[in-house]
């Protein structure tokens, strides 16, 4: 059997809470979340596991950000319309990978090479959005709204098509059971 002396114990104790601090740094903050529900803008933010859920977020700047498992479910994330411009949303470069953006707007969103693989994507609209060279494989596109949106070069190895409106207009039900 193992022996474990005094010091041997303090430098396990000191590894497990170095280990745990490392990991509270990368993850969620709740000050960056703070910050885009007042801003709109997150550029480079970590608000993985986080819930913005039924929000009117509309004209958002998330590029390059992180929003793994974030719920975003129900939220307007479409163009904000001011007096002599329009916000387009912006989410290039994100990561959404098993995020939940079920029944959101994401009309004319910026979405070219972001990260969506395993996300939710139940019933958004992504109408005019730019989907190019993102990687969308496994997403549920499940009565989705992609009308003239653009998927040049963009994955979507194992996505669920599902009374979905593709970029033609033409209705996809491959995917339904």
């Amino acid at each position: 059997m193992m022996k474990f002396t005094i010091q041997k114990r303090f430098k396990i104790f000191l590894i497990i809470l170095i280990l745990f601090s490392y990991q509270r740094v990368l993850a969620f903050n709740q000050g960056q979340l703070d910050k885009y529900k007042l801003s709109r803008k997150c550029e480079y933010c970590d608000l993985s596991d986080s819930k913005l859920e039924n929000l009117n977020l509309q004209g958002s700047n998330l590029q390059n950000a992180k929003l793994e498992n974030a719920s975003l479910a129900g939220s307007d994330l479409s163009p904000k319309k001011m007096e002599k411009t329009t916000l387009y949303t912006n989410l290039e470069n994100s990561n959404f990978r098993n995020a939940n953006l079920s029944g959101a707007d994401l009309t004319l969103s910026k979405l070219n090479n972001s990260y969506f693989k395993g996300a939710k994507l139940k019933n958004v609209i992504l109408y005019g959005s730019d989907l190019s060279l993102g990687n969308f494989s496994g997403v549920d596109f499940t009565g989705a709204d992609l009308s003239e949106a653009t998927i040049d070069d963009a994955k979507l190895d194992g996505a669920i098509f599902c009374r979905t409106i593709m970029p033609s207009g033409e209705k996809n039900n491959s995917g339904c059971d």
